[in-house]
């Protein structure tokens, strides 16, 4: 597993031919022009203010905008944390200021009415040489190395990296608790100005600290490189220290880079974004590009909920939660709560949609209280774009190959969105890329609109094409097998106590379904080979409680079913109508701790007068009345399997960065190959006493699939159009929605091995909350 060839920290090298490339302390490259006015300066006069686009597009208040395509927390948990090992914008040295002027009156920001009041934000450094003209613009810089190489683990630098180990089996250092090391020897890092930097952790980037989230995130895989290095120690006593050290370094980036083109850009962007794997190019720039890294890949800030919850591993709470403002710079949370927890939540907690709502948390107290260093997130990237020249929305999807948009209904199918948006900039062609690209109606089977999906697609492609150490062009046989087939799970069940997983902790979905069958009733209701189905049967489900929280009615083949369901403990119940009666339990109790599937979950009636023609399939009778759309799932035939069409990868970039076209082309060409029948299918790890809860006629779904509705289907082949009140067209068939906890199902009941969630790949998203990326 050792290999000779090791990659530098910064990055420098991996191109043979062109060994600057991707490395540390090079310009972001270019797609569009830079929309400086003189090469450095901003036309800000020209542009409506950032705190007026924030405070009349992103502001979202109470809403709870759940992402429509079940998307976990750990899309934006990875992503931030993936993000920080690929870009990091430094400041200006200078200390140049571009501060925000805030609006007279703003309720947060000014309510004092002084009209003096303003946001900072220091500007970015940029390369020397570059801002001295129209001709010759400036170039900020990217500090740290382009590659998914673990920077963000061993540092990009060598003294970082040296400061991170023990020197002893190859392993990194940790604290107390198996926790980060703290900052004792004093390097750059990212704190509270007030704070002393012996009380922060001391990771490979400097912003671990920013969030108690990713701080978990970085001792999560310091974890899983010592466990490695362990391993390796056993297999290979003869190995030296460095043996250890470079081959647990080079399997970790590895395990890395397999979640995120695996698991993570496939949930975000849909299985056919990212073109196959052709093997390494070395006439393909990796580096990252100044539209993504300043605006697509910030797509992330609109998808953090309000709060930071602490489960154990059948999902109770462990500790009291954390509002998500006083997550930031607070990693003394940590040696109370460990990092478990915080684990299982984010693969439990359905994460905000992608769109342009954004939560008070980051929009109005960001790093604190309005007035004591508290800021906006949406103002800061809209003034962040502006600060590096990014083009308008229109000239950067001109530059990608994509059609201009001549009209805001260009940009969304939601009505309140486009007055949101004409409400502030004049025309469509003055809307500013971060804002454009998250008001685009998403394309189906993804949670991006065209434009961020293109740009996030073509960075990452680049990022695999154009590294000689990716994985797949590194491991050969038994070792390429089992990197393809890890999973973040696995790597949570390895280094914490949380075992009780779906499969692709990236996606959450958890239902329970049944059937309402009798023992007498026409054949016109029956299954063959099953029992008669009854419809029109109200189904209840109760939580904790004892309260109903979803009601169902059942279809015409006595079918029933709740989504959606949060974690927590069940009952489903009948509710009779009088000349019924129960044959066989009268209610099912069921928990949910983790994404699943729990079917078989039956009920048996029969009519306590068969001839009375009362009964809701007795001759003369009207046909009963159906169920809302919102409560009766229509049967689908189950779906053939999804085409796999490979699409044909961008043109390789020698400088710049790959056309779009044949990308988009093949997402569109195989939109049923993301059709949301399929995304319903997500794996489910079992726990470990599973079988003891089983009946005897489980049947674990190893196909990965699920029978999906017509509805379903007719979704997922939709542009999904955002809903200003937080709801993205949510399928009426998916009725109730409830909060579960364990999956244990009654003696009735099936607990599916493989949950709904279909062609599972990966997001890109967060980009820092730090200073230095803000």
């Amino acid at each position: 597993m050792f290999a000779v060839d090791v990659a530098t920290f910064d990055g420098s090298g991996n191109n043979l031919d062109h060994p600057e490339w991707g490395s540390a302390d090079e310009a972001y490259l270019r797609v569009a022009p830079a929309a400086y006015i003189d090469g450095q300066s901003v036309a800000d006069e020209m542009l409506p203010n950032a705190r007026d686009i924030s405070n009349h597009v992103f502001a979202q208040g109470d809403l709870n905008a759940i992402n429509d395509r079940n998307l976990s927390a750990f899309v934006y948990a990875w992503g931030q944390f993936l993000d920080h090992d690929i870009d990091l914008t430094p400041a200006n040295s200078a200390g140049e200021a571009l501060p925000i002027q805030v609006p007279t009156g703003d309720a947060y920001f000014d309510p004092n009415a002084t009209g003096t009041a303003t946001i900072p934000l220091t500007r970015s450094g940029y390369a020397e040489g570059t801002g001295t003209s129209e001709d010759n613009p400036r170039q900020q810089v990217n500090a740290i190395s382009a590659f998914i190489d673990g920077s963000n683990v061993y540092g990009s630098d060598a003294e970082r990296a040296a400061a991170l180990r023990t020197f002893e089996g190859g392993h990194l250092l940790t604290s107390s608790g198996n926790l980060l090391p703290y900052n004792t020897a004093g390097l750059a890092n990212d704190t509270l100005p007030t704070a002393s930097d012996a009380e922060y952790y001391l990771a490979g980037d400097v912003r671990a600290n920013e969030n108690v989230e990713l701080t978990a995130m970085h001792t999560l895989f310091v974890r899983e490189h010592n466990r490695v290095a362990d391993q390796l120690a056993s297999e290979h006593p003869d190995w030296s220290d460095e043996q250890l050290y470079q081959a647990a370094r080079r399997w970790t980036t590895a395990e890395m880079q397999a979640i995120t083109f695996n698991e993570f850009l496939p949930a975000l962007l849909g299985p056919n974004a990212i073109a196959r794997y052709q093997g390494y190019d070395p006439d393909v720039n990796p580096g990252i590009a100044n539209e993504f890294a300043t605006a697509a890949y910030r797509f992330g800030h609109s998808m953090l909920g309000t709060d930071i919850e602490f489960m154990d591993n059948e999902g109770n709470t462990t500790h009291e939660e954390l509002e998500l403002r006083e997550s930031f710079f607070a990693p003394g949370v940590l040696p109370e709560t460990g990092i478990d927890g915080i684990m299982k939540y984010l693969a439990s907690d359905r994460a905000q949609e992608i769109d342009t709502l954004m939560v008070d948390d980051l929009r109005n107290f960001l790093f604190g209280p309005p007035g004591s260093s508290g800021m906006d997130l949406a103002s800061l990237n809209i003034q962040r774009g502006r600060d590096h020249g990014l083009a308008s929305y229109n000239d950067t999807r001109a530059a990608y190959g994509l059609e201009r948009a001549t009209d805001f209904s260009d940009i969304t199918s939601d009505i309140e969105l486009q007055q949101s948006l004409a409400e502030v900039y004049t025309s469509v062609d003055q809307v500013e890329l971060w804002v454009g690209g998250l008001a685009e109606d998403h394309l189906r089977g993804t949670s991006m609109g065209e434009l961020f999906t293109v740009i996030i697609a073509d960075q990452f492609t680049r990022l695999r094409d154009g590294d000689r150490f990716y994985f797949e062009n590194l491991y050969t046989g038994a070792d390429l097998a089992e990197l393809r087939h890890t999973h973040l799970a696995d790597v949570i069940r390895n280094n914490t106590t949380i075992d009780n997983l779906q499969r692709n902790v990236f996606r959450f979905r958890a239902e329970v379904s049944g059937r309402v069958t009798r023992v007498d009733g026409p054949q016109a209701n029956r299954v063959p080979g099953q029992p008669r189905g009854v419809a029109g049967v109200t189904v209840n489900l109760l939580d904790e409680s004892g309260d109903i929280v979803a009601s169902a009615q059942s279809d015409r083949l006595g079918r029933y079913r709740f989504s959606e369901l949060d974690l927590g403990q069940y009952r489903v119940e009948l509710e009779l109508a009088g000349n019924q009666q129960l044959i066989g339990p009268s209610s099912h109790d069921v928990a949910i701790t983790r994404g699943m599937g729990v079917n078989r979950m039956d009920f048996a009636i029969q009519l306590v007068n068969p001839a009375s023609p009362t009964g809701p399939d007795s001759p003369g009778r009207p046909a009963p009345r159906q169920a809302s759309p919102v409560n009766v799932p229509p049967v689908a035939p189950t779906p053939p399997p999804p085409r796999v069409v490979a699409a044909t990868p961008a043109p390789r970039p020698n400088q710049g960065v790959a056309s779009p076209n044949d990308t988009i082309a093949a997402m569109r060409d195989d939109a049923d190959a993301a059709r949301p029948g399929n995304e319903l299918n997500d794996q489910v790890i079992p726990h470990n006493d599973d079988s003891a809860h089983r009946s005897s006629q489980t049947t674990p779904m190893c196909d990965d699939r699920v029978t999906p509705s017509p509805r379903e289907g007719q979704l997922a082949s939709e542009l999904q159009a955002p809903d200003r009140r937080g709801v993205r067209r949510s399928d009426p068939m998916l009725s109730g929605s409830a909060h579960p906890t364990n999956d244990i199902a009654s003696a009735h009941g099936n607990v599916d091995e493989e949950m709904p969630l279909g062609p599972l790949q990966v997001d890109a998203v967060f980009a820092s909350l730090g200073r230095q990326s803000i």
